[in-house]
């Protein structure tokens, strides 16, 4: 269990004691031990704007109330810079200056937070700054960032690039700040994040998945949605897919934060579909397309009762039999290609009928307004997330019986909504995209606790979805 305590600044990064200024931090020690790796680059104070040389240099030491809010904003100036530009930046050198890109690999030694001045946080889009200490070889070198993942421990290593805002010395590694945190868990990887880090995926991006499971989908969800989309669809083209474990949907809402990133399959049926536009370019260019597909699907709860505490003293809303599940996919499969074109339906959103296997990696449990939890007094609804890379036809043959259409029926009503949702998220990720991760609209999300409202108990002649 973390322990809040209050901490001189000073003490923080490593500072003499200059003034009284204290400020509230989380403290998180490891022990030290790893590898290292430096590289250089020209210098990225241009990409800095309104940052120059002397202006980084007078930061330091960051002790003062002026100094920290000096160097917050260098830090949100760094994280606005596109990672493939900085990373263009780097040159192998044994000479850094101040302001030159870095590569810094290593293991964590520790972490500290700090919390910035209020007034900022909205502007900055981040409450707070985390000073680490990476144990690169025989030295030290301190990282300044807007954030880390909550469960980076010790023997986790890191990779990161950014900004020289001290000169590495023989006997001291420097510090710089960065906008984003390469963190590899010092554990075994699971067969899903094999497979995602050998289809260009940075692992690195999923504990922040975890650390919003069960939000609305977040702008700061947009690295990890397209880059899984991308490594989705470069293995469909495999000749094989790899095997895949099979799931439920009760699975995936108990252990949803312990699931994030792995491989598995499903079996469900669809509802609707939605084509959904890409207009950043920088996003076409890392999907490799303008456009990707959105389809709203049920499963089967196998005789589990999914309850969500709705709080004020209402009824909790009770899903018997099946519950809403949502899949992404870069490219329909062409059964479901047919089956809309055969429907006669050219629209935005179009309506399906029939089961069919999904084989891809799950994203997170996301929230989303939907008619249902409207029905029930307001609220959002959360459900899983599937990043798929294969869709496979498993409607049988036969007709299906009349009440299976009626059911269907229902479903649609009530996950439907969930369109809302994502087309919402992707108007504001695409704004986001353009201003650079300029001040960011105010987002709020409800955190919903699925502890203890699973009940295993048989429902028959049920009429709710």
């Amino acid at each position: 269990m973390r322990q809040f305590k209050f901490i001189s600044l000073k003490n923080v990064i490593g500072y003499p004691r200059k003034s009284s200024l204290t400020l509230r931090i989380i403290a998180f020690t490891v022990t030290q031990l790893t590898l290292t790796a430096h590289l250089k680059a020209d210098s990225a104070i241009s990409l800095l704007s309104g940052f120059d040389q002397s202006r980084i240099e007078a930061i330091f030491p960051p002790t003062e109330t002026e100094s920290f809010r000096e160097l917050a904003k260098l830090v949100y100036k760094v994280r606005s810079i596109n990672q493939a530009s900085l990373e263009a930046l780097l040159q192998p050198s044994a000479m850094p200056e101040i302001g030159d890109a870095l590569l810094i690999k290593g293991e964590l030694a520790e972490r500290k937070r700090v919390k910035i001045p209020e007034d900022l946080q909205e502007y900055l889009g981040f409450d707070s700054l985390y000073f680490l200490q990476i144990k690169t070889g025989s030295q030290l070198t301190r990282i300044v960032t807007p954030s880390i993942a909550s469960s980076a421990q010790q023997g986790d290593r890191i990779n990161a690039v950014g900004v020289a805002l001290q000169i590495p010395s023989e006997d001291d590694g420097g510090m710089i700040a960065c906008g984003r945190i390469g963190w590899f868990s010092g554990g075994e990887l699971s067969p899903g994040e094999h497979l995602l880090e050998a289809n260009q995926f940075d692992l690195s991006l999923l504990p922040g998945l975890a650390d919003r499971n069960r939000l609305t989908l977040l702008a700061e969800d947009g690295d990890a949605f397209y880059s899984m989309l991308s490594s989705a669809k470069a293995i469909s083209l495999q000749d094989e897919l790899p095997l895949a474990a099979t799931v439920n949907p009760v699975e995936l809402l108990r252990d949803g934060d312990k699931m994030i990133g792995e491989w598995f399959q499903i079996e469900l049926e669809g509802v609707q579909v939605t084509k959904i536009a890409v207009t950043s370019k920088e996003r076409q260019e890392q999907l490799g397309s303008n456009h990707y597909f959105q389809i709203d699907a049920i499963g089967d709860l196998g005789g589990v009762v999914i309850k969500i505490e709705m709080g004020d003293q209402r009824d909790p809303a009770t899903f018997k039999t099946r519950y809403p599940v949502s899949i992404v996919i870069r490219d329909l499969p062409n059964f479901l290609e047919e089956k809309i074109s055969s429907n006669g339906d050219q629209s935005v959103i179009s309506s399906i009928r029939g089961r069919f296997l999904a084989t891809g990696f799950f994203f997170r449990l996301w929230g989303y307004e939907s008619e249902f939890m409207q029905q029930k007094g307001g609220g959002e609804q959360f459900g899983p997330l599937i990043v798929a890379a294969s869709i496979q036809n498993r409607e049988p043959s036969e007709p299906q019986p009349i009440g299976v259409e009626k059911i269907g029926s229902l479903a649609a009503v009530t996950i439907c909504f969930g369109i809302l949702g994502i087309w919402a998220w992707q108007r504001r990720l695409n704004a986001t995209d353009r201003i650079a991760k300029q001040k960011r609209s105010g987002q709020e999300s409800m955190h919903v606790d699925l502890a203890g409202i699973l009940e295993s108990e048989k429902e028959e002649n049920s009429s709710e979805p």
